[in-house]
């Protein structure tokens, strides 16, 4: 079973990646798709039985910090949790976070490139600093 962990989560930004791996929470999933964050988080609720059953870990539930400085339950999924959940979804919303989902992978692409960019050009200043 895998632990809970105590998270704060900016309404604004409520993907990330933890361990070097993108998740998307139930909270961006609700706004995505238009549906409520009630009915989100029952269907992963309804859904994560089946998923366990398959032989994978229950779904990381954290939470988040609302409006009014209420702590609140959601969920953390990864990439193929979140797209069997999206399953549960009409075709309009499943797009959405197909959609979503390219747009978060190319940014992190984009990102790693800056990266290694900027490492080149350290390790290039440090190769002129020895000259």
């Amino acid at each position: 079973m895998k632990k809970t962990t105590a998270i704060t989560i900016s309404m604004n930004r409520t993907n990330s990646a933890v361990d070097g791996e993108q998740r998307m929470t139930s909270i961006e999933i609700a706004e995505l798709t238009g549906k409520s964050h009630f009915n989100v988080m029952k269907a992963i609720r309804n859904m994560e039985p089946a998923w366990v059953n398959v032989g994978q870990f229950h779904f990381e539930l954290t939470s988040y910090t609302d409006a009014q400085g209420k702590e609140r339950p959601c969920y953390s999924l990864t990439k193929t949790e979140c797209l069997y959940i999206a399953t549960k979804f009409n075709d309009e919303a499943r797009a959405r976070l197909v959609l979503r989902w390219q747009q978060l992978e190319e940014d992190r692409r984009e990102a790693l490139e800056w990266s290694r960019i900027l490492c080149r050009d350290e390790d290039d200043a440090e190769d002129d600093g020895r000259r």
